[in-house]
């Protein structure tokens, strides 16, 4: 299973392989029609999620009055030019999705067959359920759909749903921070806070709306109109619970006819800091030392691990001026002072870093967010993956105050036995 999801840097969709999240994934099935917005750094499974919640949606047998047909818009992908293009694409994707839907390439779950039982559900639906023309009436025939039009066509499938024992349809756009970089940003928010406007009973009450991103989408002021954010549930995503990371490697264990001692386990844990991308990534690390002829110790596998994500994770992590997805001064200043007692509250922090308590606040939330730090309750914070923490101990250009500090706090301990010899 080494190649599965692309050696697991891909986005999870088979549900086999999808751990945790399981209280918000209740939340969406249970009022699939509301607005979310969910924030969370690159790697950290939010296309994973959205792929969980359509497949949850369509498995919503006990819950027909409340069915929602879940339709995934990938932002990145699509790249609507404008709004009449955006919804354009959104009934195009809708239409797609009701009459032609496609397994998923590479897939181990065969969305096809899955939308197939879904539409069966429905009394007396079937895959080409409604063959609903779009109306455009530009005359160059460009992909656009001016307001009435696209108000109509929605309509008409919602209607056609709900004959069909579905309520309503929610979409799921994933890479949102795509609109947020658009010059008609401003436009499409307050077009989609219009639809869930309690005014608009038409369509409000039957349309739900699934929004992620990180800190573009975060910090995004809307400057016209009612922002969207007002009426949206906010939410980070953060790194799995130590018990679901258990279960993630037991999985991948017994997929790769593999074992971990309990101590090997709790290595993984400590050093992936519960990151699913991270967990991932060393457990195949192990898994491809262990067919090795001669294996790398396990300092040597820490080592080889880190130059492995220094250049495409670590550093686009950290480093704000490289990607968008990157921490700025605050959060890295944030972070080396987590770094230096291994867990803290926000109170404790402003004491080190002589911010307001709302910046360190702040800053915690995007460094939970982004799997780096782990979130132990309300209030307490600590050191999430040892792997990151270390490159940043050995490799950043910070003062050598405080690379000192970071390396004592880790107290130069690497682990040599990460996994048992192939004789155990």
């Amino acid at each position: 299973m080494a190649d599965s999801f692309g050696h697991f840097r891909l986005a999870i969709n088979d549900p086999c392989y999808f751990f945790g999240r399981s209280e918000l994934l209740l939340e969406v099935k249970r009022s699939p029609f509301e607005v979310r917005i969910l924030l969370g750094g690159r790697r950290l499974g939010k296309t994973s999620l959205l792929n969980a919640i359509r497949w949850n949606l369509l498995g919503a047998e006990e819950q027909a009055s409340n069915r929602a047909l879940p339709v995934l818009f990938n932002l990145q992908q699509e790249q609507p030019k404008n709004l009449d293009n955006f919804r354009y694409l959104l009934i195009a994707r809708l239409q797609e999705t009701i009459e032609n839907p496609q397994p998923e390439q590479g897939s181990g779950f065969d969305w096809q067959h899955t939308y197939r039982r879904f539409l069966r559900q429905l009394s007396g639906g079937g895959v080409n359920l409604l063959g609903i023309q779009l109306n455009v009436t530009n005359p160059a025939k460009e992909q656009r759909l001016i307001h009435e039009d696209f108000s109509q066509d929605l309509l008409n499938i919602i209607r056609q749903l709900q004959q069909q024992n579905c309520r309503g349809v929610s979409f799921l756009f994933d890479g949102a921070e795509y609109i947020v970089k658009q010059p008609w940003a401003n436009d499409a928010w307050s077009y989609l806070r219009s639809l869930k406007d309690t005014t608009n009973t038409a369509i409000q009450p039957f349309l739900g709306l699934f929004l992620s991103g990180y800190r573009d989408l975060k910090d995004y002021q809307q400057r016209v109109g009612s922002p969207l954010l007002n009426i949206a549930e906010v939410k980070w995503l953060t790194t799995l619970t130590q018990s679901e990371t258990q279960t993630l490697i037991m999985r991948r264990c017994e997929d790769e006819k593999s074992r971990l001692t309990d101590k090997g386990v709790n290595t993984v844990i400590e050093w992936a800091g519960c990151h699913p991308y991270l967990t991932n990534q060393m457990l195949n690390g192990i898994f491809e030392n262990n067919r090795r002829k001669k294996p790398l110790s396990g300092k040597g596998l820490i080592r080889y691990l880190i130059r492995q994500h220094r250049r495409r994770d670590f550093s686009a992590w950290w480093d704000e001026e490289q990607r968008s997805y990157g921490f700025g001064e605050l959060e890295q200043s944030i972070y080396l002072a987590l770094a230096r007692k291994r867990q803290g509250i926000a109170e404790t922090l402003t004491k080190q870093v002589n911010l307001s308590i709302g910046q360190v606040e702040d800053a915690l939330e995007v460094l939970a967010g982004t799997g780096v730090i782990r979130q132990l309750d309300d209030e307490n914070y600590a050191i999430g993956a040892r792997l990151f923490e270390q490159w940043v101990a050995q490799e950043r250009c910070q003062p050598k105050s405080k690379r000192s500090d970071i390396a004592s706090s880790s107290s130069g301990a690497i682990p040599v036995d990460l996994y048992p010899s192939p004789s155990l």
